[in-house]
Formats: structure tokens, C-alpha cells, sequence
């Protein structure tokens, strides 16, 4: 009888193992499923590193200087809404180094209420030093150190 009785112990322990297993495999396959709050703070960060990224991209492939430098808005704001995801508005002006706007037309794309309603948006600084110059007749580049401050806001429409 003495065995019979130690058996029922220990399927009773299996018993829970096994429960305990499907209970844990069941909370991580609800989690899985689980939808977290976005939070302003992580909204407003996200912005901001997918801002200077796509300035420091376009700065990289050197479209960013040459289109400040000749003054080619349009084609800032065309790079802009490509490298951008569609929801995602954007407002650029752009500074000297003693603060005068530089650009006179507007770099937007979005709807202006946005900027003035949402309550995440984000600021992306980005300095650019110079731009080199052709010297036509010794056929070499000069540096031309004009300063430029270019401040992106960003927001979600």
C-alpha cells in the first residue's frame, strides 16, 4: 500500500509542473498580443532621431550643403517628404550664424494647424559649417566657411 500512495504524490507534482508551464506559456502569448500606451516622451525622442537622422543622411550624400548654399528650397523640401514617412509634418527654417532667417520662402509640408494644436513636437538643430567652392580658373575647391543653422521641427499629422 506504502507504494501506491507515494505514486499519487508524484503525479500530483508533475500535475502542477505542467500547470505552471501552460500559465506561463499562456501570460507570454498574451503579452505578445499586449498594446503599450505610446508616451509623449518617447513620441517627441522618436521624432528627434528620425530628424537629425535624415539631415546627417542627407548631409552624407552632400545634398544638404548644396541646396542650402544655392538656395534651392524646393529641392530641401521635395528630399524632405521622400526621406520622411507621409504622417510625419515638418516645418525648416533656416539661420545665418548671427540668427537673420536666411530662407524666405517657407520649408512646410503638413497642415499648419498641426504645429499649433499638437502637443509633441519635436526640434532637430543642425549646423552646417561651409560648402566648398570651384575656383574656375585654378580648376581646385576653396573652403567657404559660411555658417548655417538649420532648425526642423517635426510632428505627427
Amino acid at each position: 500500500m506504502g507504494t501506491i500512495r507515494n505514486s499519487k504524490g508524484q503525479m500530483r507534482v508533475i500535475e502542477t509542473i505542467l500547470a505552471s508551464f501552460i500559465i506561463v506559456f499562456a501570460l507570454s502569448f498574451v503579452n505578445i498580443f499586449a498594446i503599450t500606451p505610446t508616451s509623449p516622451k518617447y513620441e517627441v525622442t522618436d521624432l528627434e532621431k528620425m530628424g537629425y537622422s535624415v539631415l546627417h543622411d542627407l548631409d552624407q550624400h552632400g545634398l544638404l550643403a548644396r541646396f542650402v548654399y544655392t538656395e534651392e528650397w524646393d529641392n530641401i523640401k521635395a528630399a524632405l517628404r521622400v526621406t520622411l514617412p507621409l504622417d510625419v509634418y515638418f516645418n525648416m527654417t533656416i539661420y545665418n550664424l548671427n540668427y537673420a532667417k536666411v530662407n524666405d520662402d517657407t520649408i512646410f509640408y503638413g497642415d499648419p494647424e498641426t504645429f499649433t494644436t499638437s502637443k509633441n513636437i519635436a526640434a532637430v538643430t543642425y549646423g552646417l559649417i561651409g560648402c566648398p567652392k570651384r575656383n574656375e580658373t585654378t580648376d581646385s575647391y576653396e573652403a567657404m566657411y559660411d555658417p548655417r543653422i538649420l532648425i526642423l521641427q517635426l510632428a505627427r499629422g
